[in-house]
């Protein structure tokens, strides 16, 4: 991809704290560590910063470590990756690099199952403090801590931000993929021309999805557009008109004709509540369940549900609501939250696993009792 430039209700506050916290932390940390072993993973975060936002200074620096490490090949040992999170950022990698090779939405739906729930609640909202490993629950015992506290997770954060513009967008011969739904602009170049796209979406608090394309003339070519396995019932149109016989390979709904400049296609995923038995997750919660919409995984804190939270359980009978949430409470960040009416234990506040643990100690559960069958 030639250049991406996010316009992400979701995505743009984690963009900025990188640029103004974290960007600024691992270069003075480079600068005072440079006998450490994790400074490749600095160097590394760095050149895709530097894809987003130009900086000679910055680039002319980082060229002259490039340099430096290279002289002193051999000297370092290698860096471990043996906490949770690090482990975490290393197979949204493996999986960006599968699904380049395999073209299988598996490894796409994989990617971001791992980015939204075990990479982004590492990280506080502010981007200041981090997990080396985020639990599923919390007595009120657990809280992030600062870069020089746990510098191997904090700089496996530092680096996955940035690298998201090298995963949205995807080509081959026959095909532009779009892997990740995020709002921007991109300039793609395939089939010997630089295409641009415009995407316009709410996602992962909604399940549409345009997108318009700028092309310098006619193209005959597939767009491949990413249905992630949550995912029951979709519809997808292109330019006002439904399209109901698409078919979908390896996870993308795959539309093949001539395309003209100016083209839209919209996409709406379907995007219900639902309860996920914890063995979903590999997890041993016998009689526990975790509430999911999209790709994102719930949590209750007690913050929000301060009476009987030990007590609090699910039932078959719930009816489900959603509310957006006032970014000033949020440090800047678009969040969702989702209540859970029952008939006999009242109301159930919700909100993304990733933000929990942002407004002081309290206890947390991802996994809740459920009852009925």
């Amino acid at each position: 991809m030639s250049s991406l430039e996010i316009k992400d209700d979701f995505w743009t506050p984690y963009f900025l704290i990188h640029k103004d916290i974290t960007l600024p932390l691992a270069v003075s940390w480079t600068e005072s560590h440079f006998d450490s072993p994790m400074v490749p993973k600095a160097i590394e975060g760095i050149a895709y910063s530097l894809q987003f936002e130009k900086d000679t200074e910055l680039a002319v620096k980082r060229s002259s470590w490039v340099t430096r490490l290279k002289n002193e090949a051999g000297q370092r040992q290698a860096v471990a990756d043996t906490c949770e999170v690090s482990s975490a950022v290393t197979k949204v990698f493996n999986d960006a690099d599968l699904l380049r090779i395999s073209g299988d939405g598996n490894y796409a739906d994989n990617l971001e199952q791992t980015l939204y729930n075990e990479v982004l609640p590492a990280i506080s909202l502010k981007g200041d403090r981090f997990f080396s490993k985020s639990p599923l629950s919390s007595s009120g015992n657990f809280s992030r801590l600062t870069w020089e506290e746990t510098q191997g997770s904090a700089m496996d954060l530092f680096r996955i931000i940035p690298y998201l513009g090298n995963i949205v967008y995807g080509t081959s011969k026959e095909a532009l993929w779009v892997n990740l739904y995020m709002s921007g602009n991109a300039k793609v170049k395939f089939a010997g021309e630089d295409i641009i796209v415009h995407q316009t979406t709410t996602y992962p608090w909604d399940g549409y999805v345009a997108l318009q394309l700028e092309l310098p003339k006619p193209l005959k070519a597939e767009i491949r557009l990413r249905i992630p396995s949550w995912c029951e019932d979709f519809t997808l149109s292109v330019n006002g008109r439904s399209d109901e016989s698409v078919k979908v390979d390896a996870g993308y709904a795959v539309l093949s004709r001539k395309w003209q400049d100016g083209d839209n296609i919209e996409l709406v995923l379907d995007m219900p509540v639902k309860t996920v038995d914890a063995t979903y997750f590999g997890k041993k919660e016998e009689g526990k369940r975790a509430v999911r919409r999209g790709p994102i995984v719930y949590c209750i804190e007690e913050k929000d549900n301060p009476f009987g939270f030990d007590t609090l359980y699910l039932s078959k009978n719930m009816e489900f609501g959603l509310e957006r949430l006032p970014k000033a409470e949020w440090c800047g960040h678009s969040l969702m939250r989702i209540t859970a009416k029952t008939p006999d234990a009242g109301v159930l506040t919700f909100i993304p696993y990733f933000a929990w643990g942002n407004r002081g100690p309290g206890k947390m559960e991802v996994f809740v009792p459920y009852q009925g069958n």
